[in-house]
């Protein structure tokens, strides 16, 4: 078996008490305790946030930096919305509408790198592109395939990806953004439509949707830069998730199982685990943030009406006491 050393490079510090900051990963003797302790994730959980200014589903959001840092925009705020609205942590301020009202957009980037496209508004399927920059809203080249009920990710406005998505049917098309145009590039596995995506240019992630009518699944496919791949599905199959993270770590929340659900996934890269679910459940909620650690939901349909309350996630760092097996 290897030694604590060999794999660290450093022998077990002693301290009287616990390590400050706590690390995932370090080890230590807490000579106060008489034990070997270490630093672990702990079990996440939701807490409320500030309530947006308009209650409203099927809003397109970017905001992978933080949750203390998010944007959404359009939806379904009879019949089609162009309102759009910053987070800063504890309270929704309304910006600069986008210039053409939709829902069911795909989006991407970040608060001061926002961009969404497609969706459908006065006209189905569009195939629109608007870019933000913090203030205002830009229109930049249309998507090859105008779609809506489709899913986005990418680190930023100059690196989306358009995924899924109906024209009419469900479609399995995924578009490259490089900052100038779109391109076609590796289909789906599976043809879908109410999906959810999350992720970077290398590492994306969509999950769940409908890929017929009523078929809801809970396919999960994994985006290396190249090609999709399937990896294990989630453990309950819904449509209209919200979803963060990455194709290492990923969070599922809420979605249509043909009820409104609260039900939360974790993704470690390999399986999905049920954790805390939502307090109101809900679906077609904006969702963002870059990994599992940290992230929020906001809005959503809650079964009656449509929501204008925020969930923030997190999951702290715990310390704990190894023990002999």
């Amino acid at each position: 078996m290897a030694e604590y050393k060999a794999i660290r490079g450093l022998t077990i510090r002693t301290i009287d008490g616990d390590a400050s900051p706590l690390i995932t990963g370090d080890i230590w003797y807490n000579s106060s305790a008489k034990a070997i302790k270490g630093a672990k994730l702990a079990a996440g959980a939701w807490s409320s946030g500030g309530n947006i200014n308009t209650a409203r589903n099927e809003m397109g959001s970017s905001g992978q930096d933080s949750a203390t840092e998010a944007v959404i925009f359009g939806g379904n705020e009879p019949p089609y919305s162009a309102l759009a609205e910053s987070y800063d942590g504890s309270s929704w301020t309304e910006v600069n509408d986008l210039n053409t009202a939709r829902r069911e957009m795909g989006s991407s980037g970040i608060v001061t790198a926002a961009a969404g496209f497609g969706g459908v508004g006065a006209s189905p399927e569009l195939a629109i592109h608007e870019q933000f920059d913090g203030t205002n809203w830009t229109e930049a080249a249309d998507l090859n395939t105008g779609r809506q009920g489709m899913a986005g990710f990418g680190a930023t406005n100059a690196s989306s990806y358009a995924v899924g998505g109906s024209n009419p049917g469900q479609v399995a098309i995924t578009e490259s953004w490089n900052g100038t145009s779109w391109t076609e590039v590796a289909d789906l596995n599976t043809a879908r439509e109410y999906l959810a995506a999350a992720g970077t240019a290398t590492s994306g992630i969509s999950v769940g949707g409908l890929s017929g009518p009523g078929a809801r699944v809970g396919v999960a496919e994994l985006w290396n830069g190249a090609s999709w791949t399937e990896v294990n599905d989630l453990n309950t199959a819904r449509t209209k998730i919200s979803v963060a993270g990455n194709s290492s770590l990923a969070l599922a929340t809420g979605g249509d199982t043909g009820s409104v659900s609260a039900l939360n996934e974790s993704y470690d890269g390999s399986s999905w685990t049920e954790v805390a679910d939502l307090s109101t459940a809900r679906h077609s909620a904006a969702a963002g943030v870059g990994t599992t650690l940290s992230a929020f939901v906001a809005g959503g349909y809650d079964g009656s009406g449509k929501e204008n309350t925020t969930e923030e996630w997190t999951v702290a760092v715990a310390a704990v006491t190894f023990t002999s097996s």
